[in-house]
Formats: C-alpha cells, sequence, structure tokens
C-alpha cells in the first residue's frame, strides 16, 4: 500500500528544502566569510509553503537556521511549522559537523529534537521522547558518517565546484531518521525571470532519489521511497562563482505537481 496522499504531500515540501542538499565530494576554494539569506515559496495551484534560511559562514565557524511552515491546502493535509538550527566548525574551508536542533508544531504537540556530534558519539535527545527509534533504528557508524540536512544545504553552498552538485548518494540524519539522497545529472536546467534578476547563473539540472535507511517503520524494500519518485532539482551560482543555490525544485504527487522557487536572496561579507 502506497503513502496516504497527505503524507506524500507533506514530505516532498519537507524533504525538498530540508534534505535535497549534498555535499559536493570535489572542493576547490570555498568563498570567503559570508552571510545569506534566502527565501522560498512552494506552491501546489497556490501558494503552500513558506522557507526562509539565515546562514553565516565565518573563518573558524559556522551557524545556520532554516524556518519552514505550511499554509494553504498543504496545512489542511499536514501541519508543519518547524524551525531548525545547526552550528558547528570549520575544517579547510568547509563547515563540519556539530550542533543540529529542531522544534516542530504539527497542529497536535511540539517536539524539539536534537543531535551533537562528539568526539566520542552522536548523542540524540527528544522532547517527548520517541516511542521508538525506528525498524532497525539508525546505528552509531551511520549517524556519525551521516551530516545534518542543514549543514548539508550550507556545504552545497560554500564549496566551489564547477561541475555542479549532481554528484552521486549523499546521507542525512535529523537525530532520528536517517535517510539518502542519491543525485545524478540531467543536463543544464532553466531559470525563471526572476532568478535571474536575483543574479543567479549556471544553471546545472539533477535527478534526486530518496531512499529510507533507518529511523522509520519497518517497510519492504520496494516502499521506502514514501512514493515520492524522481524529484527534479536546479542548482544555480549566485554571482560569478557562487554560491551554489536551490533555483527551482519540482516533483509530482497525486494532486498535482509540486514546485518550490527561489523568492529572494540577499548576501553580504561577514564580519565577526
Amino acid at each position: 500500500m502506497k503513502p496516504p496522499r497527505k503524507q506524500r504531500l507533506a514530505v516532498v515540501f519537507a524533504l525538498m528544502l530540508t534534505g535535497a542538499a549534498t555535499a559536493a565530494r570535489a572542493q576547490t576554494t570555498a568563498p570567503g566569510p559570508m552571510a545569506l539569506s534566502l527565501d522560498y515559496d512552494g506552491r501546489l495551484y497556490i501558494k503552500v509553503l513558506d522557507f526562509h534560511f539565515d546562514g553565516r559562514l565565518e573563518a573558524q565557524r559556522y551557524r545556520a537556521a532554516v524556518e519552514m511552515r505550511s499554509s494553504g491546502i498543504l496545512a489542511a493535509f499536514k501541519h508543519f511549522d518547524i524551525k531548525a538550527h545547526s552550528e558547528g566548525p570549520v575544517e579547510a574551508g568547509l563547515p563540519d559537523r556539530g550542533v543540529f536542533d529542531y522544534i516542530n508544531h504539527d497542529g497536535k504537540r511540539v517536539r524539539q529534537v536534537q543531535a551533537d556530534w562528539t568526539a566520542e558519539q552522536v548523542r540524540t535527545s527528544s522532547m517527548p521522547a520517541f516511542s521508538n527509534m525506528g525498524e532497525p533504528p539508525a546505528n552509531e557508524a551511520q549517524k556519525r558518517s551521516a551530516f545534518d540536512p542543514v549543514l548539508q544545504l550550507v556545504r552545497i553552498m560554500v564549496v566551489q565546484n564547477p561541475r555542479g552538485p549532481c554528484d552521486g548518494e549523499h546521507r542525512f540524519f535529523d537525530g532520528k531518521q536517517l535517510y539518502s539522497l542519491e543525485l545524478t545529472p540531467s543536463g543544464t536546467g532553466d531559470l525563471s525571470d526572476r532568478a535571474v534578476r536575483l543574479g543567479l547563473n549556471n544553471p546545472v539540472r539533477c535527478t534526486v532519489t530518496y531512499h529510507e535507511i533507518a529511523g522509520f517503520k519497518r517497510k519492504a524494500p520496494g516502499k521506502r521511497d514514501q512514493g515520492l519518485g524522481q524529484i527534479g532539482v536546479v542548482f544555480a551560482q549566485y554571482g560569478a562563482k557562487g554560491p551554489w543555490l536551490i533555483a527551482s525544485m519540482e516533483a509530482p504527487t497525486q494532486l498535482g505537481a509540486a514546485h518550490i522557487d527561489l523568492r529572494d536572496a540577499h548576501m553580504a561579507e561577514a564580519h565577526p
């Protein structure tokens, strides 16, 4: 049986913006210290989602925050109001694992989750506590090899990779669930007039495939994609040499095509 329609619709939006970003494998020169602010709109015929990102990269530390809330028809199916935060060290110009936390108001309860990557282990906590950690739960090695979703979004922005970010499978851990996204090249992307006016260029298109690994309800191998199929993502560089930004996304749902588009972007040099 396929996941309920409302569940798949919510996963499309939550996944596409908190998870559909990958750590590029080839690093050349990362941009200097910067502060970046982004706004996205999600649409399913009408506007159904607001997404805001604020990030700050300094020489030795990064911090980033995401706010995402459903509205309209999406809120009717699946309400969420998520605030997530990630911060940690910068090693060799790249932000690395540190502390990730999020709080979600889902219309029924408020849940706060934290994951802390230490030298010894990945410590996790949840208030209220999860009734179980999935079948199977994520093990320590899996947690340590993954990145939190907000950190992944930061990493793709700051790595200068002229080939773009469509470079294979990457793993994410959010404090309970561990999943992978496989990004494969699918040609040159198209930019909207608004994206061009914002200063985006050099678009590339990726096909994204989602797969549950651990921390979820037990399912048959062929049922671990939430019924999403393939998601299309266009990345583009902001300015002459980056950073790479998500310009647009699209995914099929039973209610029609879901779209997310960059609405506004601002970047400035970060000062200590």
